[in-house]
């Protein structure tokens, strides 16, 4: 005997396109206070499941990710970059330059 099949319902469709996964450059924090980094963004600083990342409040309150596998002296930098404005302003490159390639050229001996 042959069993009867029930007609499948049609499905109702939104009238507002769900954007698609993966295409966000925001994230919101959830109650466990956990964020989702947008697959974009992970793709450009190369970042990969399971990489550590160290996260640092620059000057302008704004918090930054760093991978934990910065060496010191590049987290260092980070944080002394624009610190000192007019640093080295009056500091002439070029004679500096000249008198270390001055001692380093060796003198002929006679």
């Amino acid at each position: 005997m042959a069993t009867k099949v029930k007609a499948k319902k049609a499905s109702k469709k939104s009238t507002n396109p769900r954007p698609r996964r993966g295409r966000a450059t925001t994230s919101r924090i959830s109650s466990k206070n956990q964020i989702t980094i947008p697959t974009e963004v992970l793709r450009e600083v190369n970042l990969k499941p399971g990489d550590q990342i160290e996260f640092m409040i620059d000057k302008e309150e704004r918090v930054v990710l760093s991978p934990l596998a910065d060496a010191e002296w590049k987290k260092s930098l980070r944080r002394l970059a624009g610190t000192m404005p007019g640093l080295g302003g009056a500091f002439d490159y070029k004679k500096e330059r000249a008198e270390w390639d001055k001692k380093l050229t060796p003198t002929p001996r006679g």
